[in-house]
């Protein structure tokens, strides 16, 4: 090959490249748009009545940290069983203070959390590395252990928190826990769960070209796009002051399910169960009966309740309360 033939192939890779960069740059560049705020979501939210919430605690996580909870002590004093509660995307831990509350009714020690990224731990909407929710978990749980050794620990994870739930469920700490409770699971995006992103469901709207471009680029080394918004929720305006709005890359990552959903529940280290509203308008409830059914995964789908009455309903709560006690 000629000197002339090698520097125009040269020349025709640097373009090529140089074409590769600038669409990757216009990728990135691509703002993440919120969708129209989704009424129901808002409205169950505002039904959970938080008035006798208890006030936030908080432990150290490994970083140096404080990150919030909420402890609701066992109604009879016990300690031998703790159940740790994951609200749902962009929520905090008073979401779950129905559930909470019952639960230590029913003599089990409920920890609702603020996850990092939402309410009061952290940086609002984002995380350091993927992995670091893992992390968080493991050092409340040590945190835990102080006060009682021998405590059995359940994991209760609503959408969002339930697919993250199933993550730790598939993980190293999934020995940690006896039971998880997932709460109308996220499985992420090609599961067949969700139901069509459109109209009176759409509850997220995803920047996919900069997912994409950040995949890419994290091939070969790349991760400083992690840290750029990738989704965006639905929230009534009056809310974004509370709520999380907006998740970065490696949040939206790691507060969900794992890509292997199927694998993670034949995986899972203790015992994991389903429970979902019929009136779910953001998941298929009956998909998760076709989905899990071949994988023995008890699903109870409670009638006339949706996304949020699973958490804040009566009828959930006492399948929830039930889910605990068997």
């Amino acid at each position: 090959m000629s000197l002339s033939t090698l520097f125009h192939v040269a020349l025709g890779l640097l373009a090529l490249v140089g074409v590769a960069a600038i669409t990757l740059v216009l990728m990135l560049a691509s703002p993440v748009r919120p969708p129209p705020p989704l009424a129901s979501i808002h409205e169950g939210a505002t039904r959970i009545d938080v008035a006798g919430a208890p006030d936030l605690s908080r432990f150290q996580a490994r970083d140096g940290t404080w990150l919030a909870t909420r402890l609701y002590p066992a109604a009879n004093g016990a300690r031998a069983r703790i159940a740790i509660l994951a609200h749902g995307s962009s929520a905090q831990s008073t979401e779950m203070h129905d559930v909470a509350a019952a639960l230590a009714v029913h003599g089990v020690t409920a920890v609702a959390l603020d996850v990092r990224g939402h309410g009061a731990s952290g940086t609002r909407g984002d995380i350091a590395y993927l992995g670091q929710l893992d992390d968080d978990l493991a050092d409340l749980i040590a945190e835990l252990r102080k006060s009682d050794q021998n405590a059995k620990f359940s994991l209760i994870g609503h959408s969002s928190g339930g697919g993250f739930a199933l993550r730790i469920a598939d993980g190293p700490l999934g020995p940690d826990f006896d039971r998880f409770v997932l709460l109308a699971p996220y499985l992420g995006f090609s599961a067949p769960t969700n139901r069509p992103a459109d109209g009176k469901g759409l509850w997220a709207s995803p920047d996919l070209p900069r997912i994409i471009a950040t995949l890419m680029l994290g091939r070969i080394g790349i991760d400083w796009p992690q840290s750029l918004p990738a989704i965006a929720f639905a929230n009534a305006p009056e809310t974004k002051m509370f709520v999380a709005s907006q998740y970065t890359f490696r949040l939206l990552q790691n507060y969900t399910a794992p890509p292997d959903w199927r694998g993670a529940f034949m995986r899972a280290k203790g015992r994991v169960s389903v429970i979902a509203g019929a009136d779910d308008e953001l998941m298929d409830a009956p998909a998760y009966e076709r989905a899990l059914a071949p994988l023995r995964i008890p699903v109870n789908i409670i009638p006339g309740v949706d996304h949020m009455g699973i958490v804040s309903r009566p009828e959930g709560i006492k399948a929830i309360v039930a889910a605990m006690a068997d």
